[in-house]
Protein backbone atom coordinates (compact mmCIF):
# COMPACT_ATOMS: atom_id res chain seq x y z
CA UNK A 1 0.00 0.00 0.00
CA UNK A 2 2.70 2.72 0.68
CA UNK A 3 4.06 1.96 -2.56
CA UNK A 4 0.99 3.39 -4.55
CA UNK A 5 1.05 5.73 -2.08
CA UNK A 6 4.34 6.67 -3.09
CA UNK A 7 3.57 6.71 -6.72
CA UNK A 8 0.82 9.03 -6.14
CA UNK A 9 2.49 11.52 -4.79
CA UNK A 10 5.35 11.08 -6.70
CA UNK A 11 2.56 12.06 -9.92
CA UNK A 12 1.02 14.67 -8.49
CA UNK A 13 4.25 16.93 -7.64
CA UNK A 14 4.94 16.03 -11.50
CA UNK A 15 1.64 17.05 -12.71
CA UNK A 16 2.08 20.49 -10.27
CA UNK A 17 5.14 20.83 -11.88
CA UNK A 18 3.86 20.26 -15.33
CA UNK A 19 0.47 22.47 -14.96
CA UNK A 20 2.73 24.97 -12.91
CA UNK A 21 3.54 27.28 -16.07
CA UNK A 22 -0.59 27.22 -16.12
CA UNK A 23 -1.71 28.41 -13.17
CA UNK A 24 -3.34 25.11 -12.36
CA UNK A 25 -3.44 22.85 -9.53
CA UNK A 26 -3.37 18.85 -10.04
CA UNK A 27 -6.84 19.01 -8.57
CA UNK A 28 -7.95 21.26 -11.39
CA UNK A 29 -6.22 19.73 -14.22
CA UNK A 30 -7.92 15.97 -12.83
CA UNK A 31 -11.69 17.91 -13.28
CA UNK A 32 -10.42 19.25 -16.85
CA UNK A 33 -9.01 15.75 -17.96
CA UNK A 34 -12.44 14.00 -16.40
CA UNK A 35 -14.50 16.56 -18.15
CA UNK A 36 -12.78 16.38 -21.35
CA UNK A 37 -12.92 12.51 -21.75
CA UNK A 38 -16.21 12.57 -20.97
CA UNK A 39 -17.12 14.22 -24.21
CA UNK A 40 -20.85 15.07 -23.20
CA UNK A 41 -19.80 16.74 -19.79
CA UNK A 42 -21.01 15.55 -16.71
CA UNK A 43 -22.27 16.11 -13.54
CA UNK A 44 -20.29 17.32 -10.42
CA UNK A 45 -21.78 14.18 -8.84
CA UNK A 46 -20.61 12.36 -11.81
CA UNK A 47 -16.94 13.79 -11.74
CA UNK A 48 -17.03 12.92 -8.33
CA UNK A 49 -17.39 8.99 -9.14
CA UNK A 50 -14.82 9.16 -11.91
CA UNK A 51 -11.97 10.66 -9.76
CA UNK A 52 -13.38 9.30 -6.55
CA UNK A 53 -13.71 11.97 -4.73
CA UNK A 54 -16.46 13.90 -2.46
CA UNK A 55 -19.49 15.77 -4.35
CA UNK A 56 -18.70 18.89 -1.81
CA UNK A 57 -15.18 19.25 -2.69
CA UNK A 58 -16.17 18.74 -6.43
CA UNK A 59 -18.59 21.13 -6.03
CA UNK A 60 -15.96 23.61 -4.50
CA UNK A 61 -13.87 23.53 -7.15
CA UNK A 62 -15.87 23.90 -10.70
CA UNK A 63 -17.33 26.64 -8.47
CA UNK A 64 -14.15 28.21 -8.42
CA UNK A 65 -13.32 27.07 -12.17
CA UNK A 66 -16.19 28.80 -13.34
CA UNK A 67 -15.66 32.14 -11.77
CA UNK A 68 -12.37 31.58 -13.30
CA UNK A 69 -13.39 31.22 -16.62
CA UNK A 70 -12.07 27.43 -17.46
CA UNK A 71 -15.73 25.47 -16.88
CA UNK A 72 -19.42 26.18 -17.70
CA UNK A 73 -22.70 25.22 -16.02
CA UNK A 74 -25.26 24.23 -18.46
CA UNK A 75 -28.91 22.47 -18.38
CA UNK A 76 -29.22 18.88 -18.05
CA UNK A 77 -31.87 17.18 -19.72
CA UNK A 78 -32.01 14.39 -17.93
CA UNK A 79 -32.29 16.12 -14.62
CA UNK A 80 -33.32 19.42 -14.05
CA UNK A 81 -31.28 19.75 -10.20
CA UNK A 82 -27.72 18.21 -11.68
CA UNK A 83 -26.33 20.46 -14.05
CA UNK A 84 -23.89 19.54 -17.02
CA UNK A 85 -20.43 20.68 -16.51
CA UNK A 86 -18.90 21.57 -19.83
CA UNK A 87 -14.99 22.99 -20.67
CA UNK A 88 -15.66 26.61 -21.88
CA UNK A 89 -13.45 27.54 -24.59
CA UNK A 90 -10.48 28.36 -22.21
CA UNK A 91 -10.83 25.21 -20.73
CA UNK A 92 -10.52 23.60 -24.18
CA UNK A 93 -7.46 25.27 -24.66
CA UNK A 94 -5.92 24.84 -21.55
CA UNK A 95 -6.89 21.04 -21.95
CA UNK A 96 -5.26 21.11 -24.88
CA UNK A 97 -1.80 22.75 -24.12
CA UNK A 98 -2.25 20.25 -21.23
CA UNK A 99 -2.47 17.33 -23.56
CA UNK A 100 0.89 19.21 -25.09
CA UNK A 101 3.08 18.98 -22.43
CA UNK A 102 1.80 15.70 -20.37
CA UNK A 103 1.65 13.07 -23.63
CA UNK A 104 5.34 14.06 -24.52
CA UNK A 105 5.82 13.89 -20.56
CA UNK A 106 4.29 10.51 -20.31
CA UNK A 107 5.88 8.57 -23.51
CA UNK A 108 9.74 9.97 -21.87
CA UNK A 109 8.56 8.65 -18.58
CA UNK A 110 7.45 5.10 -19.79
CA UNK A 111 9.99 4.46 -22.63
CA UNK A 112 12.05 1.58 -21.15
CA UNK A 113 8.62 -0.04 -20.05
CA UNK A 114 7.60 -2.92 -22.25
CA UNK A 115 4.22 -1.76 -23.37
CA UNK A 116 2.99 -5.13 -22.48
CA UNK A 117 3.79 -4.29 -18.86
CA UNK A 118 2.07 -0.78 -19.12
CA UNK A 119 -1.33 -2.39 -20.35
CA UNK A 120 -1.08 -5.29 -17.83
CA UNK A 121 -0.43 -2.25 -14.70
CA UNK A 122 -3.31 -0.26 -16.77
CA UNK A 123 -5.74 -3.38 -17.05
CA UNK A 124 -4.57 -4.04 -12.90
CA UNK A 125 -5.40 -0.74 -11.95
CA UNK A 126 -8.93 -0.32 -13.40
CA UNK A 127 -9.71 -4.00 -11.90
CA UNK A 128 -8.94 -2.73 -8.77
CA UNK A 129 -10.68 0.24 -8.92
CA UNK A 130 -13.73 -1.68 -9.53
CA UNK A 131 -13.21 -4.15 -7.09
CA UNK A 132 -13.11 -1.15 -4.38
CA UNK A 133 -15.80 1.30 -5.93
Amino acid sequence: MLSVFRLNGLLIAQGDDMTEGLGLTHARWKVIGAIALSNNGLTVPGIARVLGQSRQAVQRITDVMVEDGLLEYHENPKHKRSVLVLLSNQGKEIYNTLREVQDPWAIDATQDIPVEELETALRLIRRLIKKFN
